[in-house]
């Protein structure tokens, strides 16, 4: 039987191998497959995901694979702890049993194996799953079990803030099917369910309670996300700036980033943005109903922090959408401020013709320039409902207008605020 000391250590040797097949890149969800991986007989697939949250966050739920399962495996049964496996690196380590349902009219799916975890450094977790093989521990009446191979997660707290979640598993179904029919024609359907699983990840993660959100994690995500769309394509232009798109990793949406000058000298510009959001919104956004701070978290001249709930409203009979988010701002010097947003978790209940909608990692970034401020923005939100499902497609030119329009509004708003 394999050592679980040699599934922590071979799980970082497989993902980082070369001959890796993309097989589906949707920029929030990578997928890669290579045949006879842990000299296994059958493909197996390299799943590689990003989100706004930190690594110990993503450990500590991945580290229970029952709990983990049953929150984003949409075909999971049951998880149980069959007994202790401790080892002296993981004192607290199991030997468990994951069982699936599998599409009529194959047999559902048994996986009895070991669990153990190691932190390698400061930044990078490892979640092992050793195969075993113990005919002591009898099959579930109506399951097969899985032939299984060295499997498990790999996760890393990265510089800009966010965390990378490198999933590998390798298995055979077993039973009627070959590994032939598993590698072909079964293919694209495990394809699309690591797809969906590690999608359903990121909303489990994501939105955080307001206690977990980290202000400087966020902000050098920003950074890093504003340099990175600087070189997106336009898509088009208004009197004073642009509207572009494009995807980032941590989000599952299209993100749009908008660029504007304004004639207003910097301090009025984050005013408005910022301490005085609220009050100036409804001037330049003609989709805001209201808004309302829930909390005064932190208020200082050089950083302010809010809770904030805010609502707006869309054509019918489609329902309204609101946000709930962490606000900040912050002075990073006399020239420069950064103004960043975050959907977090709130027990307010959602009102009646409304929707709640998703705001993933969000920034305005303002910079003082010889004729006024230079207004860098990228919008990350997932719209939720009928609207969710579309906005990436039908609902697309209808957002880059609207983007348009509040360039032009904010033009004029601040061109009288200078006066």
């Amino acid at each position: 039987m394999i050592d679980p000391k040699e599934t922590i250590s071979t799980i970082p040797k497989v993902l980082d191998e070369g001959a890796w097949h993309l097989e589906s890149d949707t920029t929030d969800v990578k997928i890669y497959s290579k045949y006879g991986v842990c000299n296994s007989t059958v493909i197996g697939f390299k799943t590689i995901t990003e989100h706004p949250v930190s690594a110990l966050e993503v450990f500590e739920l991945l580290k229970d694979v029952n709990k983990a399962m049953e929150l984003v495996n949409d075909q999971f049964i049951r998880g149980e702890v069959l007994e202790s496996w401790p080892t002296d690196f993981d004192p607290q380590g199991n030997l468990v049993r994951t069982s699936f349902s599998m599409p009529w009219p194959f047999t559902n799916r048994e996986f009895p194996h070991g669990q153990h975890t190691k932190k390698l450094d400061e930044t990078t977790y490892i979640v092992g799953y050793t195969p075993i093989e113990r005919g002591d521990i009898p099959v579930q009446d109506g399951f097969i079990r899985c032939p299984m191979y060295i499997s498990g997660q790999r996760i890393t707290q990265l510089q800009n803030g966010a965390c990378k979640v490198e999933h590998l598993m390798v298995y055979e179904l077993g039973g009627s099917v070959s590994p032939k029919f598993q590698d072909g024609i079964m293919k694209a359907g495990h394809i699309g369910a690591y797809k969906a699983e590690w999608r359903k990840l990121r909303e489990v993660l994501f939105p955080q309670p307001l206690e977990d959100v980290s202000n400087s994690s966020l902000s050098r995500l920003m950074v890093d996300a504003l340099s990175e769309s600087k070189s997106w394509k336009k898509i088009k232009d208004a009197k004073t700036g642009h509207v572009s798109s494009e995807r980032l990793a941590y989000c599952p949406k299209i993100i749009y980033r908008t660029e504007i000058e304004v004639v207003a000298p910097i301090r009025q510009v984050v005013d408005v943005l910022a301490d005085k959001s609220l009050e100036y919104l409804g001037k330049w956004n003609k989709e805001f109903i209201q808004g309302f701070v829930l909390k005064e978290l932190s208020i200082t001249p050089e950083k302010a922090e809010w809770l904030i709930h805010v609502q707006y409203a869309t054509p019918g009979p489609i329902s309204n959408r609101e946000y709930v988010y962490y606000f900040s701002r912050e002075w990073l010097s006399d020239s420069e401020a950064i103004i960043l947003y975050c959907s977090v978790q709130h027990d307010k209940p959602v009102p009646t013709g409304f929707e709640r909608s998703i705001l993933y990692p969000t920034v305005h970034r303002c910079i003082s320039t010889e004729n006024g401020t230079i207004i860098e923005h990228l919008l990350a939100t997932d719209l939720k409902g009928k609207l969710g499902s579309v906005q990436d497609g039908l609902l697309k030119s209808g957002l880059v207008d609207a983007h348009i329009r509040d360039l032009n509004s904010q033009t004029k708003l601040f061109k009288e605020i200078a006066q």
